[in-house]
């Protein structure tokens, strides 16, 4: 149980990296964009703890699926599989359902709803390599620094555009 909910921690941070590389860095252009449902920079900066805390709750979900239906060591194809399903249909879910009430170009929602897959194939393949692994500790280090390298690189890329 331990194990598990450091994995759910250490998997959330990887998803607040992954997140931050994108929006903060790769498409920040994006966000600066006049689209009126979007609240302004200032407001969306203050919001960020709130948009965290809503990737905890789907890390949290996803453990929760994950160490449900695995509970010894699956097979890495399994846990793919279990990645992409749970990745495309929460990603088109969320696509279309922001589609259908919010006004924002099409190109926002397919590039934020790829993000999401990106970091729900993400938090699972973390979960698996953390929670299975024979070398818990040393997964645990290279999870932080490859956090820590993510959010380097966004600044980085902030930086240098």
């Amino acid at each position: 149980m331990k194990r598990a909910v450091i994995s759910i921690l250490i998997a959330w941070l990887l998803f607040i990296g992954v997140d931050f590389l994108f929006h903060a860095s790769v498409f920040a252009s994006f966000w600066k964009e006049d689209i009126p449902a979007f609240k302004p920079l200032i407001n969306l900066a203050l919001l960020i703890p709130v948009g965290y805390l809503s990737f905890l709750l789907l890390t949290v979900l996803i453990g929760y699926m994950f160490f449900k239906l695995f509970k010894s060591k699956p097979h890495f194809r399994e846990v793919l599989k279990f990645a992409l399903i749970f990745g495309i249909l929460f990603s088109l879910s969320n696509l279309f359902g922001l589609f259908s009430y919010i006004n924002i170009p099409i190109k926002h929602l397919i590039v934020f709803n790829f993000i999401y897959l990106i970091e729900v194939i993400m938090v699972t393949l973390s979960l698996y390599y953390l929670a299975f692994s024979a070398n818990f500790k040393k997964n645990l280090w290279s999870s932080i620094l490859i956090f820590m390298s993510l959010i380097i690189i966004g600044i980085v890329i902030q930086n240098v555009s």
